[in-house]
């Protein structure tokens, strides 16, 4: 426990990366962290955050998920929709990520953001009702790289949504759940990804 607490930045964040990997090697999630880091990773470049920030954020996009490795797998695995029970299972794993990097200090800024990935822009979403720029700029752009990945991938009850779905559903949401210059940047990319594929 202490050496892991004394590792490095770079120590640290593989040996999280690989509790996911072994994870994922049973509900085959990898897929998903890359979609998200490589649309996060396009994201960045649009903005002026400092290269502290931006490192951070990619951080965090690559073990934003470390909190799931507390949720059984007949939850994670589940074709169907989820119960209540089982989606409170699932809305705690941020605040297990937060036990979790709480030992690692060294990503504290990380675990900011991964505790807070589920706030909503105007303040409806959890676990601290947290709105607009009071919410950790990381977990804005992960809110929104999460919600892209889901609409455009298939899951067990539904296909992936068109393009035109996401763009319609980004906008909607801008200034709801999402912050709306991000939202409006996230736009323009998957308008420019529709393109590309016409």
């Amino acid at each position: 426990m202490k050496r892991f607490a004394k590792a490095s930045d770079n120590e640290a964040l593989l040996a999280l990366i690989g509790a996911l990997d072994a994870r994922d090697a049973y509900n085959r999630d990898h897929a998903s962290r890359s979609n998200q880091f490589a649309f996060i990773s396009k994201l960045l470049k649009r903005f002026k955050l400092s290269p502290d920030v931006k490192r951070q954020i990619c951080n965090a996009t690559l073990i934003h998920d470390i909190g799931m490795i507390s949720v059984p797998d007949n939850i994670l695995l589940k074709p169907g929709r989820l119960n209540q029970e089982e989606r409170n299972m699932i809305e705690h794993a941020p605040q297990m990520a937060g036990h979790i990097l709480a030992l690692v200090p060294s990503l504290s800024e990380e675990r900011k953001m991964i505790m807070h990935q589920h706030e909503r822009w105007d303040g409806t979403g959890y676990p601290d009702g947290l709105e607009g720029r009071h919410i950790p700029v990381g977990s804005r752009f992960i809110s929104i790289a999460q919600a892209v990945d889901a609409m455009t991938r298939d899951r067990a009850y539904r296909r992936a949504r068109p393009i035109s779905y996401c763009l319609q559903e980004l906008r909607q949401n801008a200034g709801k759940q999402f912050d709306p210059k991000i939202a409006e940047v996230a736009a323009s990319l998957l308008c420019m990804r529709d393109d590309g594929a016409r």
